[in-house]
């Protein structure tokens, strides 16, 4: 059976890049925006995807509005959903699917996770090596990692493009990246953003 994939965006300047089109898999695009109005790059889409495909939802014409709940509670089989758009939007989506099967959920962030404001302690990341490494409360895991002689590569270093992701083999991290999935989370970190408990051991 051919894999269904749903994408999913609320469009406020930025665009989901999905492929499934040129695939030949089988996919519906949910576009939701305010108005008709002023939706960007509307014309694109509706050129480049079949109509029976792609569902335009806007807050100001009621009969095109869909209910995110109900859009997302049944799930077919071998379904993917791939979703961007600003914070409330992505919540809600995050919400109405946080019973799909692990991997079947795909985002893409364009700014970090909210923090929960608690303030920042020092933790102690312990390399691979054996070489320990303090991280005070007013640095990051990564700057304290490249501090240690390690390089590191980052990108973003604020928890969005997931480039200077790495293992963790024991200890209590602090996640505060917008890319892990909740299982990646047992095992994996994100040292732009992210913090620890106590001690930390990295496989870098």
């Amino acid at each position: 059976m051919a894999q269904f994939s749903m994408e999913i965006m609320r469009l406020t300047g930025s665009v989901l890049r999905g492929n499934q089109h040129r695939q030949g898999k089988p996919f519906e695009l949910h576009y939701f925006t305010r108005s008709r109005a002023v939706a960007p790059l509307l014309a694109v889409i509706e050129q480049a995807i079949d109509g029976s495909k792609l569902r335009l939802h806007f807050d100001d014409e009621p009969e095109t509005r869909q209910d995110i709940e109900a859009l997302l509670s049944a799930r077919q089989s071998d379904a993917q959903v791939y979703y961007c758009g600003p914070p409330g939007f992505m919540a809600a989506i995050a919400r109405a699917t946080e019973n799909w099967p692990e991997g079947s959920v795909h985002f893409e962030a364009f700014q970090p996770a909210a923090s929960d404001d608690t303030p920042p302690e020092p933790f102690t990341i312990i390399l691979h090596n054996g070489t320990e490494v303090p991280v005070p409360a007013d640095t990051s895991a990564l700057s304290a990692i490249r501090a240690a002689g390690v390089l590191l590569m980052a990108s973003c270093e604020n928890g969005v493009c997931g480039t200077c992701e790495c293992g963790f083999l024991e200890g209590q991290p602090i996640h505060r990246d917008a890319v892990l999935s909740k299982d990646a989370r047992s095992h994996r970190f994100i040292p732009c953003v992210s913090r620890a408990t106590g001690v930390l051991r990295l496989n870098v």
